[in-house]
């Protein structure tokens, strides 16, 4: 018997159509979903998670460990038929809006820190990583193809520990807390209610109806920060809110610079006193 529960995950998700599975190991819950072979035509939303992630990503291909009791660990695929659309670049905006309200129930301070962090007093709480994948159906090579949204969630229940490699600053959702009895059932299937509605929404309608949401979770809004790729300072300035792409505007010595997610990394600038 798995321990996880996938009928509590399913009840507590409550989104019609919503395939619930469980493993209790794998490599990363995204990959899996990414690697499944496309079927005769798109397919409804599909959730797997996993009791440990032993080849857990997030962006730019960091690690992301899941410890054992610790942590919640899921992927949700989505498919549609596509023709000329371009791979839907907003989404982890939508996405993170929607998680932050989410989890604002138990963690009223939470933040986002632009693309993809979710944070506690700058610690980071848990990571959200989309992907995408087109592929023709398996039976039916002449249609339109499918497109595959990956939405990959890994996030803390309790601070993980000590961990070589790890520079970040981490926390846990319920930490300073006994853990609630099946904890992370109840996260995952409150996140798949909020993240399934989420994306079909984005899907219709676009970004427009996520942008004040995001914004008012904002981790770096008037702060200064430094647009770093790999250990290189490309650039520093002051951050100041997303335009209406979602991308992250930064006010730079240069000008105004519009970042797009995967782009650059950044990192907050300490003041100096």
């Amino acid at each position: 018997m798995s321990l996880l529960d996938a009928e509590l995950i399913r009840e507590t998700a409550a989104c019609e159509g919503l395939s619930v599975d469980i493993v209790d190991e794998t490599g990363s819950t995204n990959q899996a979903l990414m690697d499944a072979p496309f079927g005769d035509g798109p397919a409804p939303p599909r959730l797997l998670a996993a009791v440990r992630q032993t080849a857990g990503r997030g962006r730019r291909g960091r690690a992301w460990l899941s410890p054992d009791g610790r942590s919640a660990a899921f992927s949700i695929a989505f498919e549609r038929p596509v023709r000329l659309e371009p791979p839907p670049a907003a989404v982890p905006v939508a996405v993170g809006a929607a998680v932050a309200s989410a989890l604002s129930r138990w963690a009223p301070d939470l933040r986002l820190k632009w693309p993809n962090d979710l944070q506690r007093a700058r610690r980071k709480l848990g990571g959200i990583l989309i992907e995408c994948r087109r592929g023709v159906p398996a039976a039916a090579p002449g249609r339109d193809p499918i497109e595959r949204i990956v939405v990959g969630i890994g996030l803390n229940l309790l601070a993980p520990p000590d961990a070589p490699g790890i520079a970040q600053p981490a926390c846990g959702l319920f930490d300073g807390q006994t853990l609630p009895a099946h904890a992370a059932e109840t996260v995952i299937g409150a996140l798949a209610a909020a993240v399934v509605p989420a994306v079909r929404r984005f899907l219709f309608e676009g970004l427009a109806p996520f942008l004040e949401t995001w914004r008012s979770f904002d981790a770096l809004d008037g702060e200064q920060v430094a647009l770093v790729d790999g250990d290189r300072v490309l650039a520093t300035g002051r951050a100041v809110g997303l335009d209406d792409s979602g991308g992250l505007r930064v006010q730079t010595a240069d000008g105004l610079r519009v970042l797009s997610g995967g782009e650059v990394s950044l990192r907050r600038l300490d003041p100096v006193h």
